[in-house]
């Protein structure tokens, strides 16, 4: 199903749904990812200041802070406006991807996610915003 990538990253998920959370964890994990996990927007924002993720997966409707205050607190250090932050969010309606857009996101995941492309959705995208390694040799 889930095979371990060759190039793992630390991926901070913010999620307040504990089924939610729980499965994008265990996905990440099993593909050999370091999974930071936060259940609101307050407690991601400073793991993610705290920690520096290669990229931050976040919900858009969460008590105590939303995952538009989020980008909005991440994005407003010149350093966070390159780490690639992704909704994963219930928001699909017509108009919801371009809103996040415009908060900062990079990218719109729709949920429910699926399972057996998930990972692979991630790491794709991890593989177009990371600088490729020198070669060696």
């Amino acid at each position: 199903m889930t095979t371990t990538t060759t190039n793992p990253a630390t991926v901070l998920v913010i999620e307040d749904d504990d089924a939610s959370r729980m499965l994008v964890t265990y996905l990440l994990e099993a593909a050999g990812h370091r999974v930071l996990a936060a259940e609101n927007g307050a407690v991601g924002l400073d793991l993610a200041l705290a920690e520096g993720p290669d990229i931050v997966l976040c919900d858009l409707q969460m008590p105590v802070m939303n995952g538009y205050e989020v980008a909005r607190g991440l994005r407003a250090s010149p350093h966070w406006r390159a780490v690639p932050l992704v909704a994963v969010t219930a928001f699909s309606m017509p108009g919801d991807r371009e809103k996040a857009l415009e908060f900062g996101f990079n990218e719109h995941l729709s949920k429910p996610i699926t399972p057996e492309t998930f990972v692979q959705q991630i790491e794709a995208f991890l593989a177009s915003t990371r600088p490729t390694p020198p070669q060696s040799g």
